[in-house]
């Protein structure tokens, strides 16, 4: 004989299940805040910068479920990082949450390929069965949105900040050195009198009328005296600066760098420079996607260079770079706001953009595969789907690839970090 629910005394077994999960998001969601409020208080550069990276990885996803269920598609699934749950909630159809290695998030698109079972009744919701524009369109969107935010992030930067001049002659320019770097930390330019408005032209008479040149000398001098030559009010000013050195062995001098001039542009000057630095930016994010992979025995060998390594960044255009690098460079107070807002540009393009390359299982591997699924269905109206079990040893090469990548970069940027 069945009892009325409530009045056995017994508790159910599934609003059991549902208080442990409400429970565990909730000490998940304290032990994420309680991390990165750790972080701040360490650093709120880094904090900072761990906070943006986060938000284009979701603006990234976001793009992928607004396009899946703008186009009639079920998703899931919406999760930043990988692995157990921290926490997440249920809103209709979707799980969304919070996962511990954050190296990427990810959107679940039911049915995105033949070996995928899905419930007869979702099927009609289903990447596969979707026409090639709204596949295409959901596979895009991604990289679409990092192509968005740089043309935001461009638009803000022309318009609020000033476009840096950038000229041959005139290089860069001091534009602070600080007294203390940090409570323990003399600045060594400010001791040796440089000041904002100077422009470095040599160090121990290596050249350094271009920054990267500059940190190249000084990061590979830690603790010795450099000669400094400087330009100040159009005359040449010689000085001695004692570089300290931080607590991974490299140089440190302790200047912020700036340009001569920044020059701001009406709103609509401003879209249009924007449209048109957005396009070379695209063409360098390329042009540096060639040279790592033509180049990909000197990225090999900076991967697996020891520890405090000069060699290993000695050329900054083949060097990768990896999340936690890209953490090391934006917390820098070397940077103003027009340079650390072409960073944010310069990062969406370069993700957007190798996004888009045409291998599983990046999101232009399904362009790919849509593409071809199309071709073959020509004019005769049946649809055609790609067995993806003949695609899996390439993809699955590609993944040991890009893990293999990541982990060297990570390992790169711990063991020879970039300092600016």
């Amino acid at each position: 004989m069945s009892r009325a629910a409530g009045t056995s005394g017994e508790t159910d077994p599934v609003d059991e299940r549902e208080q442990s999960a409400s429970w565990s998001s909730w000490v998940g969601a304290i032990v994420v805040l309680g991390l990165l409020g750790l972080l701040a208080w360490r650093n709120i550069g880094m904090a900072t910068v761990v906070l943006i990276i986060a938000f284009v990885v979701f603006m990234h996803e976001l793009g992928h479920f607004l396009t899946a269920r703008w186009t009639g598609m079920k998703a899931t699934e919406f999760f930043l990082g990988f692995g157990p749950r921290i926490f997440s909630f249920r809103r209709g159809e979707t799980e969304f949450g919070l996962k511990p290695f954050m190296v990427g998030a990810y959107v679940r698109i039911v049915g995105m390929h033949n070996l995928e079972e899905v419930p007869a009744g979702d099927e009609a919701q289903t990447y596969r069965q979707q026409s090639y524009p709204r596949r295409v369109l959901v596979a895009s969107a991604g990289s679409l949105m990092h192509f968005l935010m740089a043309l935001i992030g461009l638009v803000a930067m022309f318009w609020l900040l000033g476009d840096p001049m950038i000229d041959d002659d005139d290089g860069w320019q001091v534009r602070d050195a600080p007294a203390l770097l940090n409570r323990d930390l003399v600045g060594p330019a400010h001791a040796a009198g440089i000041v904002a408005g100077d422009r470095i032209l040599t160090v121990d008479g290596q050249s350094a009328l271009r920054w990267d040149e500059f940190v190249r000398v000084v990061r590979d001098r830690p603790g010795q005296s450099v000669t400094v030559v400087l330009e100040r009010d159009g005359t040449q000013v010689t000085t001695e600066v004692a570089l300290a050195e931080d607590a991974s062995g490299v140089g440190v001098v302790g200047v912020q760098f700036g340009y001569p001039d920044y020059e701001t542009r009406g709103f609509l000057a401003s879209i249009w420079e924007a449209l048109t630095r957005f396009v070379t930016m695209v063409g360098q994010s390329l042009v540096g996607i060639w040279d790592i992979f033509s180049n990909i025995g000197q990225v090999v060998d900076r991967v697996i260079s020891p520890p405090n390594d000069p060699s290993a960044n000695a050329d900054l255009e083949t060097r990768p770079l990896s999340l936690v690098g890209a953490v090391q460079i934006g917390s820098s107070d070397s940077f103003d706001g027009a340079q650390r807002m072409l960073m944010f540009v310069g990062f969406n393009i370069f993700v957007g953009v190798f996004n888009l390359l045409p291998l599983l299982p990046l999101d232009g591997g399904h362009i790919a595969v849509a593409t071809y699924e199309r071709a073959r269905e020509g004019r005769s109206g049946r649809r055609y789907m790609v067995d993806i079990a003949r695609l899996m040893p390439v993809t699955y090469a590609v993944v040991t690839l890009l893990v293999a990548f990541g982990l060297g970069t990570l390992y790169l940027d711990i063991a020879n970090p970039l300092r600016f």
